[in-house]
């Protein structure tokens, strides 16, 4: 596609620039496609820059017209509404890139269907710079995700931590799968007090990591893998094969490895879509059996 601007840089120290970013979005569109087809996009776009400002919008940009994007509106809880891109052809995506845009965010749901998830989604998220923490803690609650025989999937997030992801089938409620994805954090935290934490407040976490489950609502969102991050070296959300846990830091795949990555096996073409339906009741039992009380938390539903 033709770039605006192409020699503009974008990433300062690294001199990569505004059509390098764009033709890496061509690159990887193939395996980016299927994350952020059909579904509300959150994006992250530096017109300018990492060196000017940058904003994240939810709402369609105008420049793109119907035939690569079409728009689901969503009300919101104050009145008006949300008018969400939802990207409908491969196209869009280089064409988002072109509008300055360096990361995709993604619900777990469609937009057919929002209120029925089908990914399960887990954000590690360690104090700055303690990376080793992000992998003992990303060994465990594999470790407690497991107890229930659901398979997982490892991500870099090109930022601090890593995300798991599983794979499900589209029919149980996203309240229910929040529940289970909040159960199975709780259930590792209790194993692991000293080193894992549910306390969303930063305060309260010490040097613990954080396991964010709170992903899991209809219209939050995670990066897309394969999306850049809006950091030096433009590093992005990578998948992993686990016995690469050890070897690869949060950050530590960028532009410059993607077409090692792309020419490697797909570290998550063995997950395959599991029904929640026993794993909810199974968990939820098991939170109970261990004593862990868990409060009410309104953010979910904000």
């Amino acid at each position: 596609m033709s770039v605006s601007n192409a020699d503009r840089v974008v990433f300062p120290k690294s001199g990569i620039t505004k059509g390098d970013v764009v033709g890496y979005y061509e690159t990887v569109a193939g395996k980016l496609f299927p994350f952020v087809e059909g579904r509300a996009l959150t994006v992250e776009r530096y017109p300018k820059g990492l060196a000017g400002k940058g904003f994240m919008q939810k709402n369609a940009p105008e420049h793109l017209t119907g035939e690569l994007i079409r728009r689901h509106e969503v009300p919101k809880e104050d009145g008006g509404v949300t008018t969400y891109p939802v990207i409908e052809r491969i196209e869009a995506i280089s064409a988002f890139a072109n509008l300055g845009v360096i990361t995709f965010h993604v619900p777990p749901g469609r937009v057919v269907d929002p209120e029925h998830p089908d990914w399960l989604i887990w954000d590690l998220d360690p104090p700055p710079g303690r990376f080793d923490l992000a992998r003992a803690a990303a060994h465990a609650l594999r470790d407690a995700i497991s107890e229930f025989g659901i398979d997982t999937g490892l991500m870099t997030s090109g930022s601090n931590g890593y995300h798991l992801r599983t794979r499900i089938v589209a029919e149980t409620q996203a309240e229910h799968a929040a529940a289970a994805a909040r159960g199975i954090g709780a259930l590792a935290v209790d194993a692991n007090p000293e080193l894992l934490t549910l306390a969303f407040r930063k305060a309260e976490r010490g040097d613990r990591v954080f396991v964010d489950w709170l992903r899991n609502a209809p219209y939050s969102t995670s990066v897309a893998p394969w999306s850049l991050r809006a950091r030096e070296g433009a590093p992005f959300a990578c998948p992993l094969n686990w016995g690469e846990l050890d070897q690869i830091e949060p950050n530590g795949v960028t532009m410059a490895d993607v077409e090692e990555r792309l020419s490697g096996d797909d570290p998550w073409s063995g997950l395959s879509p599991i029904d929640l339906g026993n794993p909810v009741a199974a968990i939820d039992e098991a939170v109970k059996r261990a004593g862990v009380v868990l409060e009410p938390f309104d953010r979910f539903r904000s």
